[in-house]
């Protein structure tokens, strides 16, 4: 039997637990001649933009648009575009901006990127304030250029991807200003921060040897799963209150995943670290399970540390460790180990589900 929890009554179930959105296109319908607006987050996507038109909108969530792609070209300068707005877990322009900009970085297929200088900050039309971040690269294989622009909306990121074989660097920059200027921001927008773009880690962690699983205990395992709920109430509660968003606690590691993936280090709960699983909104986050101890009355250096995806529309918790993994270890448990709790991040009703392992002996 699998125990769910909703609205705080724990009830029996024989459903398993419900699988997160995954990235399967499949075509919206719309109108060639008109704008479509993207309802979760407001954004609204004219049909023509200067020499671009709209060739495909497409979402990549199974029908339920927590990842929607929009895709442009221009005939003349062969010139392709492709918008993509997420539901990210953890959202905010800089995480998600950085990975964007390594990915194109660190691909082969474009020979050796060179960055047009440093990330260039900017504000939406009718705002002051520079809440998103954009890069232009030269490459030298596939096209001529590349490039990338982010802004968080509250919940929502929006990502602005083009590939240019005949743009340089400069001209694709003024490009993605131009095109991010016309897209149908919504009237009211969500409170907003500066974005400043991460740094390299003073201090980088060094990682240790493979992690012991530590033995199930159904106090924290229930604590852990609550911890999306947590963190969803405290993201709602900001919203509520026009507060805008923290700047977030990581900085880079000088280490990558495969060469590519980058890792981001906590500069608050120390030892912990954050890896993007692509680069559409889904994170994998090592950390001290501080909820546990506090509730135990334990010092919190020795609580034990979470392994947690953290995906469009749910978390998924899986078995604890009696130090913090290291990343190769980090991956191959979210591959290889099933999750003890999946806690709902999204929808009006708030949803804890837990495996049969979570509370077997």
């Amino acid at each position: 039997m699998w125990l769910r929890i909703v609205g705080g009554f724990a009830m029996a179930t024989a459903l398993p637990l419900a699988p997160s959105a995954q990235a399967q296109p499949s075509p919206i319908a719309v109108k060639t001649d008109k704008s479509w607006t993207h309802k979760p987050s407001g954004i609204a996507f004219p049909s023509k933009i200067d020499g671009f038109a709209r060739s495909a909108v497409e979402d990549l969530s199974n029908g339920a648009l927590l990842d929607t792609s929009i895709a442009y070209d221009d005939p003349i300068s062969r010139t392709h575009v492709n918008v993509y707005v997420y539901h990210a877990a953890m959202p905010a322009t800089a995480i998600w901006f950085d990975v964007a900009a390594t990915m194109i970085a660190t691909n082969d297929k474009f020979g050796r990127p060179a960055a047009l200088g440093d990330p260039v900050a900017f504000a939406l039309p009718g705002s002051s304030v520079p809440a998103g971040l954009r890069q232009s690269f030269a490459i030298s294989q596939v096209g001529r250029s590349s490039g990338v622009a982010v802004i968080a909306l509250g919940e929502w990121v929006l990502k602005l991807r083009v590939t240019s074989p005949v743009h340089d660097a400069a001209q694709l920059n003024a490009l993605m200003d131009q095109m991010i200027s016309q897209f149908g921001w919504p009237r009211a927008l969500p409170p907003l921060a500066a974005a400043v773009p991460l740094k390299p880690c003073p201090q980088p962690l060094v990682f240790g040897a493979p992690a012991d699983k530590v033995t199930k205990d159904g106090a924290s395992v229930i604590a852990g799963a609550m911890m999306g709920n947590i963190d969803r109430s405290v993201r709602e509660k900001a919203t509520k209150n026009r507060e805008a968003p923290a700047a977030p606690a990581y900085c880079v590691h000088p280490d990558r995943i495969q060469g590519r993936l980058p890792i981001y280090q906590g500069e608050t709960n120390e030892g912990s670290y954050a890896i993007p699983l692509g680069d559409s909104g889904t994170m994998l986050v090592i950390a001290r399970d501080t909820l546990t101890a506090l509730l135990g009355g334990k010092d919190e250096s020795s609580a034990p540390w979470t392994v947690t995806v953290r995906k469009l529309d749910q978390w998924l918790q899986y078995p604890s460790y009696a130090s913090a993994p290291p990343p190769v270890q980090a991956i191959e448990i979210v591959q290889s180990e099933k999750p003890l709790s999946t806690t709902s991040i999204y929808g009006k009703q708030s949803q804890i589900s837990l495996s049969p392992d979570a509370v077997a002996n």
